[in-house]
């Protein structure tokens, strides 16, 4: 039951970053921002991309979505700590951007873990009793 939980949650979490990482990364795109603000734009794009195809591999619990979770991570990761740094400026505490970038990352932990779990052999068999 556990493990359905997480992959329920991980889908949810999967979708919603894909489609707001792709929604915001078209409308937030600023010709104008700084390359570093440019790259937080482009990284959020990256992971909306990124988290939609996990979540379709991982709803086919299929084995490349592990490695596509973890490209996910890396980009849901980068980007809130950047973000704090590039966005906030004079402002802006270093201890805050590597909070965000922790929090972001451990979730994203989560997600890769219920990725890996669910797509192992014995965990096709625990499923299959749906």
């Amino acid at each position: 039951m556990g493990r359905k939980i997480a992959w329920v949650l991980s889908l949810a979490l999967l979708v919603f970053t894909g489609v707001v990482g792709i929604y915001n990364g078209v409308t937030e795109w600023d010709p104008s921002r700084t390359p570093v603000q440019k790259t937080v734009t482009a990284g959020v794009f990256l992971y909306g991309v990124i988290g939609l195809a996990a979540a379709y591999g991982l709803f086919r619990r299929r084995p490349w979505c592990v490695a596509t979770a973890i490209a996910w991570a890396v980009a849901v990761t980068y980007v809130p700590g950047v973000a704090v740094m590039a966005f906030g400026g004079e402002d802006a505490i270093m201890s805050s951007a590597i909070a965000a970038s922790a929090g972001s990352a451990l979730i994203a932990l989560g997600v890769v873990w219920t990725a890996y779990a669910m797509t192992r052999g014995d965990a096709q068999v625990v499923s299959a009793d749906r």
